[in-house]
């Protein structure tokens, strides 16, 4: 297991020796603004306790720590109007997973249409994968 780095600068933004553009706090949740937001809406969600990954994060802490962190991720995502079209949730584990900062952490990302990935033609090519062959065309836009 790794060891919790006291200065990382998610440790610093709950400290108060790095400002932050807050969103929600609580007694177990920080969220706040990305500095380099890759969506019209980027916010990162941590929680308060020295947790290095979602790993270390869903076995270590307390059961009030976990509805706190997710109940906070959910009214983040309600409070700033992601719900109703549609939101992205990241958490990045380790550093073959792209984990930049090692304090565990979310990103919601949001506001963003036309996402590529999830293509018409995409989603008929997983339809054909999972249909069976004489099943009635499902084949409409989202």
């Amino acid at each position: 297991m790794t060891v919790y780095d006291e200065s990382n600068i998610f440790a610093k933004i709950l400290r108060g020796e790095i400002p932050c553009n807050k969103v929600y706090e609580d007694n177990h949740v920080l969220a706040f603004h990305d500095l380099y937001p890759k969506a019209p809406v980027h916010v990162l969600v941590i929680p308060k306790g020295a947790y290095v990954s979602l790993v270390d994060f869903s076995e270590q802490a307390s059961a009030e720590e976990l509805k706190a962190f997710w109940a906070a991720v959910a009214k983040v995502a309600h409070d700033l109007g992601l719900t109703e079209e549609g939101f992205r949730t990241i958490a990045n584990t380790g550093l073959n997973g792209g984990q930049e900062v090692p304090h565990f952490h979310v990103h919601l990302l949001g506001g963003k249409s036309g996402d590529k990935r999830c293509s018409s033609r995409r989603i008929q090519g997983v339809r054909a994968a999972i249909e069976p062959p004489n099943a009635p065309s499902t084949n409409r836009r989202h």
